[in-house]
């Protein structure tokens, strides 16, 4: 749903807005229905809500103690410190169901604390490595817990260490990277590696949930992935003469995605970014044909074109949620 809402709450406030229902009743018919959160759906959502933030919190809590007292604790206190964290956790994780929401939790703080304790490994013994291995190993010993839970939160920290590695690594050997790549090819080179993410997670929930079991990660890389997409796509827009190739680039990357998101894999999420991403490649190009053209007045044009663009997706966009509306009633049935 756009707006986060169940059917019937929408529902009702569409009747609210039609004059079907007084403003004085609307309270009451959303009671009636149940269409508001009951207490007891409050009270899960903020039990799951503190349950991530305790894990992130505590994984955080260790990493800032070590970083406070450094020079205070001896370096067998510190190593002993993380390591029986990361114990007290794994036998805490091996008595929990380890697909629920308490184990995805659990693996989650372990994940971010194997990450510290290789950090404290280099930081100690001062092993010579550059930060990328540092972020490369911990993605390599994230991936097997990413393909055995399934779950889009460990996915998302392995995406997000491999790009990180592939980051600081392109700044380490930045005279060789600068001589074969300029900055908007190594924009492309991540936009590749993203969108090879992507298709790999794609495969896996689409064929029986395989190693993924829900499209979190999926469009969150999506929306990085879009990002990168666009901003080659400005890019080529106002320096076509040494990149013009990128825009033939968006073009294809933003078609594909365009196409599977509609008609095989039905995502407003990914719809309305690719929307946004149109509007501003639009905008972008206006601007650039433009320019100072016929002075102020071309503000004036480019902004009603925006408002236009703007209006006709959001349109499309409920629309379409419409047409998904209608495909879930019909799964039910």
């Amino acid at each position: 749903m756009l707006s986060g809402q169940t059917p019937e709450r929408h529902t009702i406030l569409n009747w609210a807005k039609q004059g079907h229902i007084k403003p004085d009743d609307v309270e009451r018919a959303l009671a009636l229905t149940q269409a508001s959160p009951s207490n007891n759906q409050w009270l899960a959502f903020t039990a799951k809500l503190l349950l991530w933030l305790s894990a992130v919190a505590l994984a955080a809590g260790v990493i800032f103690f070590f970083a406070f007292n450094w020079q205070s604790i001896s370096n067998f206190t510190k190593f002993a410190t993380l390591q029986s964290t990361i114990v007290l956790a794994g036998i805490v994780y091996s008595r929990l169901d380890h697909h629920s929401i308490s184990g995805i939790s659990c693996i989650t703080l372990i994940t971010l604390l194997t990450g510290a304790l290789l950090a404290l490994v280099g930081q100690i013994y001062q092993t010579s490595a550059d930060p990328w291995q540092l972020f490369a190993i911990w993605a390599i010993f994230t991936l097997p817990w990413a393909i055995i839970h399934r779950a889009s939160t460990v996915w998302m920290i392995f995406i997000t260490l491999v790009n990180l590695a592939l980051y600081l690594y392109s700044e380490t050997f930045r005279g060789l990277f600068g001589f074969l790549f300029r900055s908007e090819d190594l924009t492309s080179i991540f936009l590749a590696i993203n969108t090879a993410f992507i298709l790999i997670l794609e495969f896996g929930y689409r064929f029986k949930q395989c190693f993924i079991k829900n499209r979190f990660a999926i469009q969150i890389t999506l929306f990085f992935t879009g990002s990168l997409a666009t901003w080659l796509a400005m890019w080529s827009i106002f320096d076509f003469d040494d990149f013009h190739w990128g825009g033939l680039f968006y073009l294809i990357w933003i078609s594909i995605a365009f196409y599977y998101y509609r008609h095989c894999q039905l995502d407003l999420f990914v719809l309305s970014g690719v929307a946004t991403s149109l509007i501003i490649t639009a905008s972008s190009l206006l601007i650039k044909t433009f320019g100072d053209a016929f002075d102020g007045g071309a503000f004036l044009v480019i902004s009603l074109a925006i408002i236009g663009m703007s209006t006709a997706a959001g349109i499309w966009l409920k629309n379409l949620y419409q047409v998904q509306k209608q495909q879930r009633s019909a799964q039910d049935d």
